[in-house]
């Protein structure tokens, strides 16, 4: 439950710092709540597994967003940012993202920020099959080190602008961070 929150509030306010429409912003947060609604049909043995995925692990866990996607489409068709959110937030502006290898704004702004908010989160949270948490300065150069591949530029300088004026507060280890971060050495 703490990832999808965490995702949403971080993509709200990365979206507010982008100064989107509050509509948008609205279902992007919701969006950020569904995003990983479809792992529910992932094997609890892949989700769960101390250490690195194998290939067809990894192939398997990805087939996440398109099931979600499904999953939610004939129920949310007033909401599109969201659906969109849900099948295209592992999209990658390289174009060598899932499910459908989507290049650079192609993807749909919304599936953008939420793939900064997601990665953002998924760094500093640490998982079993990828290890632990990243510091704070390392999983935002993390992020700034794959701009143009797997990140919207834009979207990433966003989420820094916004962190750096205190407008995006992350939670490192549970705790939430209440000053501005450092991003000299970023």
């Amino acid at each position: 439950r703490g990832h999808p929150m965490r995702v949403s509030r971080y993509a709200r306010q990365i979206a507010q710092a982008m100064r989107l429409d509050d509509e948008t912003v609205r279902q992007i947060e919701l969006g950020g709540q569904l995003h990983d609604i479809g792992k529910i049909g992932v094997r609890e043995d892949v989700l769960n597994k101390p250490g690195r995925l194998t290939p067809e692990e990894y192939e398997h866990i990805m087939t996440h967003p398109l099931l979600g996607w499904r999953i939610l489409e004939p129920l949310m068709s007033d909401v599109p940012v969201a659906l969109n959110i849900v099948r295209w937030h592992h999209e990658r502006v390289d174009g060598q993202g899932v499910p459908d290898r989507l290049l650079g704004d192609k993807i749909p702004i919304e599936a953008r920020i939420v793939a900064v908010a997601d990665a953002i989160d998924a760094m500093m949270s640490g998982r079993a099959y990828r290890g632990e948490e990243m510091q704070l300065e390392d999983a935002l150069a993390e992020l700034r080190s794959n701009c143009d591949t797997q990140f919207d530029r834009i979207v990433v300088d966003a989420a820094l602008r916004a962190i750096a004026a205190g407008d995006l507060l992350l939670e490192p280890r549970g705790a939430v961070v209440t000053r501005p971060v450092s991003l000299s050495n970023v």
